[in-house]
């Protein structure tokens, strides 16, 4: 059982982790962080924006986090950046498990040529094929099958039932989430003789370092070359990374979104929830992709957009205005019409 789920602070003690200035009291003792409208007497919580600001005489927690000084009866620590002191804060209620013991579980199964450094976790029931290299530190969860001549950097962790087919590159200090697959065959076949024959993928999947997955994401390799993943890039839930495709550093990518084959995606760019990107589309540094858009075409860099086909975020908004007064044009285009005719058979009396 995890340990420390009841461990409190002070408010005193979480401004000294969070570096922050206490004002009011910091005697009180808080067990966990809530949201500011659920936070009561034995919580920290955070207001970010204005509207909890404006209403923070109504919360109820013992403490609160604010990037500015307001009238308040509660103690607030005041910080430079509400997020990163929240983080910080929230670190110190996360369970302390039981940390993986370096070593391989009886029940493991290690093919002849596999490489695993003495300081790795190999939890029970994992399969490493032979050639496989597992780096220093890093920790393989129950379940999971690392492929031929697939290279695990060092501290990365794999939660449970992970599957690395063969040939694929992790770097290290790397996160992937329970069931996720790296290195499945593209989606590619050819109509051939009446019948759909899959093209071979030959190539192969590289993950750079510090990159975070989350589970039941499916990254496919290469046809020929490698599907590659950037340094610092986090990539959500249920994502679908297909063949060829190149995602550059520090992208953030949400859950349901799909990246059809050989598209590349610049440094920093953001796909919210269910983006739909096509085949061989480029999307510049930086550039914003809102929920369910459809990109049909390349997107320019720290360009924003929505829709589908996804357009100018200004363009798309323009465009959902109008279509709410549709209804009201509608009405008066009919009574303009009747008014011609009307118009027209008094002229045609006459």
């Amino acid at each position: 059982m995890a340990e420390n789920i009841h461990k409190k602070y002070t408010i005193a003690q979480l401004a000294e982790i969070a570096k922050a200035e206490l004002i009011g009291s910091g005697k009180a003792e808080v067990c966990r962080v809530a949201s500011f409208e659920s936070a009561g007497p034995d919580c920290i919580t955070f207001a970010a924006d204005e509207e909890l600001l404006k209403n923070i005489s109504t919360c109820k927690a013992a403490a609160v986090i604010v990037g500015k000084k307001v009238d308040s009866t509660i103690p607030l620590l005041v910080v430079d950046n509400v997020e990163r002191a929240l983080i910080k804060i929230l670190a110190q209620f996360m369970p302390q498990l039981e940390k993986p013991q370096a070593g391989i579980h009886k029940s493991a199964v290690v093919e002849k040529g596999a490489s695993i450094d003495k300081t790795a976790s190999i939890s029970p029931l994992v399969y490493i094929r032979k050639g496989a290299k597992i780096s220093a530190g890093t920790v393989i969860g129950a379940g999971c099958k690392i492929g031929e001549n697939s290279i695990i950097g060092s501290n990365c962790r794999f939660e449970d039932n992970v599957v690395i087919y063969h040939n694929c590159s992790i770097g290290n200090n790397c996160i992937i989430g329970a069931n996720s697959t790296i290195g499945a065959a593209g989606f590619g076949y050819y109509f051939i003789d009446g019948q759909h024959q899959q093209i071979p993928h030959t190539g192969g999947v590289i993950i750079e370092d510090c990159v975070e997955i989350g589970a039941n994401t499916c990254i496919d390799r290469a046809k020929f070359g490698n599907t590659i993943i950037g340094a610092g890039a986090k990539i959500d839930n249920l994502v679908q990374i297909a063949h060829n495709v190149v995602i550059g550093k520090c992208c953030l990518i949400a859950a349901q979104a799909g990246i059809a084959g050989s598209s590349k995606l610049g440094n920093g760019v953001v796909l919210a929830g269910q983006v739909g990107i096509k085949d061989h589309a480029t999307i510049g540094d930086g550039a914003q992709i809102g929920a369910q858009a459809g990109v049909m075409n390349d997107i320019g860099p720290n360009k924003q957009v929505l829709g589908s086909p996804a357009i100018n975020i200004k363009e798309f908004f323009r465009q959902v205005l109008l279509k709410q007064k549709l209804p009201e044009m509608s009405k008066q285009l009919k009574e303009l019409i009747k008014r011609v005719e009307t118009l027209e058979a008094a002229k045609d009396n006459s």
